[in-house]
């Protein structure tokens, strides 16, 4: 039994043309059959045209009982499902070790220093933070400082922590030392000198008065209370 039936426009082209008492047999019979599979008790040219229509309707029922049955999966053996979730096991696991040795590479990548910052980072007085400080070393060599030059700033920065017996919480970070606000500038020029191996000083009275020949571009304003002695 349905609810509903399609009736198509061959069926009324077909039906239109025959005398009013065969066209209403007609439709009440395929109402009947379709809707409630009920045989018409028809004959004549009224059962001539159900019959040309009647297998449309036939292939239409069955679509539509098609329709109605629920959809089953195809059952998969013991087998098949085992295999199936070994395979997708053994993936996670090729994933998974995939990714250990990318982490292992990148931190191999990050605690891989070079000869001259580990030389630099061996005399700088504060040992913390050792990848950061690394970052920012790299960063300075591309802006244009010296591998030398850095050594001899933290040098003179070392010396000058361990004259002043410098609380080591009040020391500078390597980061910072080497950060984009160039604080080891100040060990590298202004009133104090010395080697990569040698110990920081103050300028005698003659070098700071060649130094300061050496940068004059103004007027003389006389020299600072520093000079005298």
């Amino acid at each position: 039994m349905r609810d509903s039936v399609v009736f198509y426009r061959s069926f009324y082209d077909s039906i239109k043309n025959i005398p009013e008492e065969d066209q209403l047999k007609v439709y009440t019979a395929i109402m009947e059959y379709a809707m409630n599979d009920i045989q018409p008790e028809i004959e004549g040219i009224a059962l001539a045209i159900f019959l040309l229509v009647k297998p449309q309707i036939d292939a239409n029922n069955k679509r539509y009982q098609n329709g109605m049955k629920p959809k089953t999966k195809q059952p998969i053996s013991k087998t098949e499902a085992k295999s199936k979730q070994n395979i997708s096991e053994n993936e996670a696991k090729e994933k998974e070790k995939e990714n250990v040795k990318e982490k292992e590479k990148e931190n191999v990548k990050d605690k891989t220093y070079t000869c001259a910052f580990e030389q630099l980072w061996n005399a700088y007085p504060r040992k913390k933070e050792k990848a950061k400080a690394y970052k920012c070393y790299k960063a300075r060599l591309a802006d244009g400082f010296s591998e030398d030059e850095l050594l001899l700033a933290v040098k003179r920065y070392a010396d000058e922590c361990k004259k002043n017996h410098t609380d080591e919480r009040y020391i500078k970070l390597g980061a910072t030392f080497l950060g984009p606000n160039t604080p080891f500038l100040d060990y590298l020029e202004g009133g104090v000198t010395g080697d990569a191996g040698g110990e920081a000083r103050e300028l005698t009275l003659s070098e700071q008065l060649r130094r300061e020949a050496e940068n004059y571009e103004g007027d003389f304003d006389g020299f600072d209370e520093s000079y005298d002695r």
